[in-house]
């Protein structure tokens, strides 16, 4: 009998917002079919990503939605998925909101304005697999700004531990973030964070680990008071990048775009990041559904 479990962590990608698990039929019965045991109703708007906690934190999942809120749940009981609590809530959006559209109205922007569509709130999130690091997640909203959030054993909460350089146009008008991606750390002393935006560029943003910052109590333990230092970043590519991902290693970044290209990108001894290879998709059957 498969591990139920072990199928819902695999197929976490596929979930979104409602909770699926493979139903299992007798041995008689060769399929299986997916049914529904949990629905999270939180969420005010539109759910726009979701993404399962690393196994080593537990059954807990983040979801991000169009109100700005990214929501953490956990499962009381492992063995029963019928009842999950809100264990977390991070306001992405909601605090420098006015601020934002305050410092927008006194900037110059010429004709380009921000739609609508890039005012709505969180975009995309993805957890830090470090086993020795507290919970940490990195954020993306549509106002261009991604943040990096850990919750503080101290405090209780989820606290904004750095913000990276946000997506904007050459004038400085937010862009949205389309994907983030936390690299896998397999013994660097430091996190490397992929993002890509609307503004056509897909950077590589390094974070340094570090121990006791400044609003660490005295005696906290090291896995707390670990501190997350910001380094730089190098912009990869400025073409149209929708999608990023790291390989298991996270020495390998892959992205893809509107041009059926996928890039992969890795650092060369020096620390410069160089395109190691490209896959086209093969288009020829788009063409041939186009021309009928």
């Amino acid at each position: 009998m498969p591990n139920l479990l072990s199928d819902l962590y695999v197929q976490n990608r596929k979930l979104f917002h409602v909770l699926l698990i493979p139903h299992l039929y007798t041995a008689a019965e060769a399929t299986s079919r997916w049914v529904n045991k949990a629905t999270l109703t939180d969420a005010r708007r539109a759910v726009k990503t979701v993404e399962f906690a690393p196994r080593h934190l537990g059954l807990r999942l983040a979801s991000g939605s169009a109100d700005g809120v990214v929501r953490i749940y956990e499962a009381l009981d492992t063995m029963n998925l019928n009842h999950w609590k809100l264990d977390g809530v991070i306001e992405a959006e909601v605090e420098d909101n006015t601020a934002d559209n305050e410092g927008l109205a006194d900037r110059n922007v010429g004709a380009e304005n921000i739609s609508s569509n890039e005012n709505m709130g969180v975009s995309s999130l993805s957890w830090c697999t470090g086993r020795f690091e507290p919970a940490t997640l990195v954020v993306g909203c549509s106002s261009g700004r991604v943040s990096v959030y850990r919750y503080m054993d101290g405090q209780r909460s989820w606290l904004e531990a750095i913000r990276l350089p946000s997506h904007a146009s050459p004038n400085g008008v937010p862009r949205g973030v389309l994907d983030v991606a936390w690299a896998p750390n397999v013994g660097r002393s430091y996190h490397l964070i992929a993002s890509c935006g609307k503004d056509n560029q897909l950077k590589v943003h390094r974070v340094k680990r570090g121990r006791g910052g400044k609003g660490d109590s005295e005696g906290a333990a090291s896995s707390s008071s670990s501190s997350l230092m910001y380094e730089g970043t190098e912009v990869l590519d400025q073409s149209q990048s929708w999608r990023c991902q790291w390989n298991v290693t996270g020495t390998v970044l892959a992205s893809s775009g509107d041009g059926g290209v996928v890039r992969l990108w890795k650092s060369d001894f020096q620390g410069q990041w160089k395109c190691v290879s490209e896959i086209v998709g093969d288009s020829s059957g788009v063409m041939a559904l186009n021309d009928q």
